[in-house]
């Protein structure tokens, strides 16, 4: 049984830290993504735009949902190292998505480049975090 407690040391680990940056900038992509109505449809409509910010916007819940878990000190390594490893491929492509919605249009805004670059950012954070979740078990054999 796992003991449930609070974990207050989370928050000044790697971890933690990365955790938060991820979830700070997710809400950062989120406001600039739904601040606007694209051509009368919803920041979650279809297309480019649409996949960056509800890929986002799921990513973020994940995360506080994530970050709340470890906090209580429920172990979550096996899935997060999973989940670290498919969101990171999934954010590379919604990078590149949102550098082909940038060219196509023309649109050179710092909003829009501000957020390819927290997008960005949040794929690098979250293959560091992989690399620390594979990394923790590096003294035990293969077995």
């Amino acid at each position: 049984m796992v003991d449930i407690k609070f974990n207050g040391e989370y928050l000044t680990s790697s971890r933690g830290v990365q955790k938060i940056v991820q979830i700070i900038l997710g809400f950062v992509v989120c406001s600039v993504l739904c601040a606007n109505w694209y051509g009368g449809t919803s920041c979650f409509g279809d297309g480019r735009l649409g996949y960056v910010s509800g890929l986002n916007f799921v990513i973020v819940v994940m995360n506080i949902i994530l970050f709340l878990l470890n906090m209580m000190n429920i172990g979550t390594r096996r899935f997060e190292r999973v989940y670290s490893l498919i969101v990171s491929i999934l954010f590379i492509i919604a990078a590149g998505l949102m550098l082909w919605h940038i060219i196509a249009t023309g649109f050179w805004s710092f909003w829009y480049i501000a957020t390819l670059v927290a997008l960005v950012i949040i794929f690098f954070t979250l293959m560091w975090d992989y690399r620390l979740l594979s990394d923790e078990h590096r003294d035990h054999l293969p077995i």
